[in-house]
């Protein structure tokens, strides 16, 4: 009996050391499906009714991929993607305002797709670019309001109302006499400190964008006086700063989601007056600039002004987007405007009649880095490492990424090839 016993005592050792081995080889089969991906690649081709994009998600091994990726090994996102994408604590938004909501996708290393939650967000008329202020509250504006949203569970909790300064209905004489305003909305968020500063687009015409103001206007709103799950939150506006010298800012989801206004290691705020949208430099006769808002201030920094059309292709051609990569440079386009069609409206933002230069806030100089035209209208956001720049291309014939030695601008070399502009995303 002893000797029966201790068999089966051992028997039952042996079944439970066994169990509790595939117990934890599972949990680190578990723990390895949850990981995210270094980098994720998102390629939007254009779809077949030559208007929409689809949008793709696969992993990314690393910045420096050469040669193809294709999307056969990607997961659609968005099967008629129109707007700006963000990453922010290991996932990315999609801020799809053709469809009027904001989707948190996941990539794993596994290369594994998953949807993480969607808020809708239609009583934004045409949402602005995303501003995450922690991981349990984000920003997005639009048409009338600020939406607050908790970014984690993807759940809306309030808004601000911005009835209070509204100015539809006021004639501005802007762009000719009798010019009212019949639209006015938040097109891009940058939070500093203790303060939310909203850029102010507005609109003569909401369909070709056209501006009815030729100034740059700011919303400052107070983040110590918001009330997250209020719907009011009239009492946070501080008021709406005004500068003559530029115009209208905000990026309102272009470039595959760009932001035109940065701050620099100071924390200053920085920003780019692009006058592009609805024809505008021809309407306010004034050049791309760049306008300056002191780290804690309310107001804008008299003694700044950067014009960028001077210190790049010369007067009469805007430049647009403001990728910020450090020391006071940034890269951005220049717009050549003998090659705009002049049949259509929107050239602007859907033809290859860009290039990319760098620019320098401290010097006030730029450098040409290619003589290579793109659509940036569509592709411009950037992925910095290691002082590299990863550029993405689309033009009239492909899409790639090129690969930029940030130094001399030398290394100007095509890394990858892919389907559908391409922009890289950091996720940890």
């Amino acid at each position: 009996m002893k000797t029966i016993n201790t068999f089966k005592i051992k028997s039952i050792v042996l079944m439970f050391a066994f169990i509790a081995l595939l117990s934890c080889s599972n949990d680190d089969d578990g723990s390895k499906s949850q990981e995210p991906a270094n980098y994720a690649l998102i390629t939007r081709p254009i779809n077949s009714d030559g208007m929409t994009f689809s949008a793709y998600m696969q992993i990314m091994d690393s910045p420096n991929v050469e040669g193809t990726m294709s999307n056969s090994n990607a997961y659609e996102i968005s099967a008629s993607h129109l707007g700006g994408v963000y990453e922010f604590n290991e996932a990315v938004y999609v801020n799809d305002y053709l469809n009027t909501k904001i989707t948190k996708w996941t990539l794993n290393i596994e290369n594994v797709v998953q949807n993480s939650g969607s808020i809708q967000v239609p009583e934004l008329g045409f949402q602005g670019n995303i501003a995450f202020h922690d991981d349990n509250v984000a920003y997005v504006g639009g048409t009338g309001s600020i939406s607050i949203f908790n970014p984690t569970t993807m759940v809306k909790t309030g808004k601000i109302d911005l009835s209070s300064i509204s100015r539809v209905g006021e004639v501005t004489d802007f762009p000719s006499v009798g010019a009212t305003i019949q639209a006015d909305g938040v097109s891009e968020i940058i939070i500093n400190g203790n303060y939310m500063y909203a850029a102010m687009y507005h609109m003569f015409d909401f369909n070709s964008f056209t501006p009815a103001t030729s100034t740059c206007d700011i919303l400052v709103i107070d983040l110590n006086q918001l009330d997250n799950s209020s719907q009011d939150n009239s009492q946070a506006i501080v008021n709406v700063i005004s500068d003559t010298r530029g115009s209208f800012t905000g990026a309102w989801n272009t470039g595959g989601g760009v932001y035109y206004m940065n701050k620099d290691e100071n924390g200053d705020i920085y920003v780019l007056c692009h006058n592009v949208f609805g024809g505008a430099r021809q309407l306010m006769n004034k050049p791309s600039c760049v306008l300056r808002i002191n780290n804690g201030a309310t107001s804008f920094d008299p003694a700044y002004y950067f014009d960028l059309e001077s210190a790049s292709q010369g007067n009469g051609n805007p430049v647009t987007n403001f990728e910020y990569y450090g020391d006071g440079k940034f890269m951005a386009t220049v717009l050549d405007p003998t090659q705009l069609d002049p049949s259509n409206p929107f050239s602007f933002n859907n033809d290859p009649v860009f290039r990319w230069w760098s620019f320098d806030l401290n010097t006030k100089t730029a450098t040409q880095v290619s003589n290579i035209y793109t659509n940036a209208g569509k592709a411009a956001g950037c992925y910095f490492e290691n002082g590299y720049a990863y550029i993405p291309y689309f033009t009239s014939d492909s899409n790639y990424i090129n690969k930029v030695n940030l130094n001399n601008f030398n290394d100007n070399l095509k890394a990858v090839t892919t389907t559908g502009f391409p922009n890289i995303y950091k996720l940890k």
